[in-house]
């Protein structure tokens, strides 16, 4: 049972800082071509809930994404940085890195915040100093490893006046709570390994601002490492329904369900996940959502496909009803040669007011006053390609955007 101790306005001696045993951090010199996936990320903070302006939620991002190159770096440092809802932070660094050498190859991802101060007026403020935390994923002779690790100095309350006093720091068992400033939790930390890969996730605390109602996950690192990489990097989703923008009745929804396809691929196995109904606001209601993704590795080559799809979407409480939506991405790669197809993409019907109506060859249909609809909006890149089956754009004055049935997939080359 976890407990919750509640700081008192009066000295507390300074415990220990929160440490866990750190993974290898061999630096690699070049960047190499290797059989393994490599992912890794990493912030300083992360907020959510209160009063938080869009777009400002995460501090100090950087992402290293699908790649099989050792010898890859990228940082993000900031000085300084205010956090709607809970106060500033300082000396945000953060390094993500792949690395290959002597047989061992790895994902890294660290993070430092010199100091993070939660502030309230006529309260005091709390300083949260020496944040770090460290994410490995590794392979080795004996397979896949992960290492997790994470650190905090100390805690120093200081009040509206008098001298500042140190807070002890909290456990896996016990947040610390300043009253009426935040709580404060230890960090969590995930690792996953297997045959085929390994996954290392933690980040160092997590603390919820009490006058705002803000919560902010602090110092985040993140690595992957997948084996298995013969013909191909993958990289793609597939998901039922996505809103592009919220407007009116159109509530915010990222991909859902989602599907992602690892780096890796899926060895020829099919990912899935379904919903029997998405409401996203009564305007537009989508009943059977399915999406799926499968990647294959083969000698020189790899082959995946994304599909998303909608037995029934219902717009302006029935007046359009279309059925049976399909956007399917499908992506070979032979060598540098790749072959990438729409094939697949469908729609059964469409019925207005209950009768029943045809696109145009242009592929695109109005109704006057109350939708846009634009069917098989595909794009390609060089190594991939982006199908929607349809996407909605509400004329009732909202402007909302909704794509329906959307699927990508690219392939990168392993040279």
């Amino acid at each position: 049972m976890k407990h919750r101790t509640a700081l008192a306005v009066a000295l507390v001696p300074l415990c220990a800082g929160l440490a866990f045993g750190a993974g290898p951090t061999y630096a690699g010199s070049s960047t190499t071509s290797t059989s393994f996936a490599f992912k890794t990320s990493g912030y300083g903070t992360k907020i959510k809930g209160g009063e938080i302006p869009a777009g400002s939620s995460t501090t100090g991002y950087q992402v290293i994404g699908c790649t099989n190159q050792a010898g890859r770096s990228r940082d993000n440092n900031v000085a300084e940085a205010t956090l709607p809802g809970v106060g500033t932070a300082s000396g945000i660094k953060t390094r993500v890195w792949t690395t290959s050498r002597h047989g061992l190859v790895a994902s890294h991802s660290t993070h430092e915040i010199a100091n993070l101060t939660v502030a309230q007026s006529g309260l005091g403020s709390l300083s949260i100093r020496a944040i770090t935390s460290r994410a490995t994923a590794y392979h080795d002779a004996g397979g896949f490893h992960t290492r997790v690790a994470t650190h905090v100095g100390d805690l120093v309350f200081t009040p509206p006046s008098g001298p500042e006093q140190n807070v002890p720091l909290p456990t896996p068992d016990q947040p610390i709570t300043v009253p009426g400033l935040a709580t404060i939790y230890a960090g969590l930390h995930r690792t996953g390994h297997t045959a085929n890969g390994a996954t290392a996730d933690g980040y160092a605390l997590r603390v919820e601002v009490l006058a705002t109602g803000t919560s902010v996950r602090v110092a985040h690192s993140h690595a992957e490492l997948y084996g298995g990489v013969t013909g191909g990097v993958f990289g793609g989703h597939a998901a039922a329904t996505r809103v592009v923008t919220a407007a009116g009745d159109i509530v915010t929804s990222g991909p859902n369900p989602l599907t992602l396809l690892p780096c890796q691929g899926t060895y020829g196995h099919t990912r899935e996940k379904s919903l029997a109904s998405v409401d996203l606001g009564g305007q537009v209601v989508v009943t059977g959502a399915n999406a799926r993704t499968r990647g294959a590795q083969g000698t020189g080559g790899a082959d995946g496909t994304a599909r998303a799809e909608v037995a029934r979407v219902s717009i302006g409480d029935g007046q359009v009803v279309i059925d049976d939506i399909v956007g399917k991405a499908s992506v070979v790669r032979t060598g540098h040669h790749v072959v990438r197809s729409a094939r697949g993409t469908r729609l059964a019907s469409i019925t207005v007011d209950g009768q029943e109506q045809a696109f145009p060859k242009t592929g695109v249909l109005e109704i006057p006053g109350v939708v846009r609809l634009e069917r098989a909006v595909v794009k390609r890149t060089h190594t991939g390609i982006s199908v929607i089956g349809l996407r909605v754009t509400l004329l009732d004055g909202s402007g909302a955007v909704v794509n329906l049935a959307e699927a990508r997939l690219h392939v990168g080359s392993v040279t």
